[in-house]
């Protein structure tokens, strides 16, 4: 697999997890208690999705993001390609 084809893999999983964030962010809307409810919103569910990537709504961000290191893949690729 390329690096390149490795990004696009990453991703999709990015993606795939954002899902499944929204999905668990849901059931417990659903079914949680007050504080159940607010303790993940103000914890797990944002820290989860600044560490995906950009986009979030929230103020700051990852260091060091799924997204972020995607981009470093395709620009290792592109490195390599101007390389030769």
């Amino acid at each position: 697999m390329s690096r390149t084809e490795a990004a696009c893999r990453i991703m999709e999983i990015t993606e795939e997890i954002r899902g499944l964030v929204q999905e668990a962010m849901g059931l417990v809307q659903e079914n949680g208690s007050d504080l159940t409810r607010e303790r993940a919103r103000s914890y797990w569910y944002p820290h989860i999705l600044m560490a995906l990537g950009e986009g979030h709504g929230y103020l700051g961000g990852s260091m060091c993001s799924m997204e972020s290191t995607a981009g470093e893949l395709e620009g290792e690729d592109e490195e390599e390609e101007g390389d030769e």
